[in-house]
């Protein structure tokens, strides 16, 4: 009679650590979009905000002043009449990029009592984990500012 022998083979430990190693990868990259497309969602709904009060408070007049933002890499600060006065910064995700089109710069000024801007253009809000997913905000000179995507 022969010996029967029970283990597994160095062969198969290997192919088995292998196909695990290919399914966590797939499981931690999909993480790492889905926690990339949340930071997106929420960083641009924080904008979206943070101009919105700028705006709310220039028409409002509060204390007959301009307000504004400035858009810095790493950042957002409101301001009161002029960089500078009474900021607040609000920091942004080391997962995003943010970036602005000509037509704004850094700052959008949020005229008193109108609302207007002469910093009119777009933002554009980037995963850096995938520099094809974005939002874009637009910002009319009515003051008017807008998610497009």
């Amino acid at each position: 009679m022969s010996k029967l022998v029970c283990g597994f083979t160095f062969v198969e430990i290997l192919i088995v650590l292998s196909i695990l190693t290919v399914l966590i990868s797939f499981v931690i990259s999909s993480f790492g979009k889905v926690g990339g497309s949340q930071t997106l969602e929420t960083t641009t709904i924080s904008v979206i905000s943070i101009l919105n009060e700028a705006k709310s408070q220039a028409i409002s007049s509060k204390d007959a002043s301009n307000y504004g933002v400035r858009i810095l890499n790493d950042k957002l600060v409101s301001f009161k009449n002029n960089y500078g006065t009474e900021n607040k910064e609000f920091t942004i995700s080391s997962l995003v990029a943010i970036s602005t089109s000509t037509g704004i710069g850094t700052d959008i000024v949020f005229n008193n009592v109108s609302g207007n801007t002469n910093a009119s253009g777009t933002i554009t809000i980037t995963t850096l984990n995938n520099l094809t997913e974005n939002n874009i905000i637009k910002i009319y000179t009515t003051g008017v500012v807008e998610k497009l995507n």
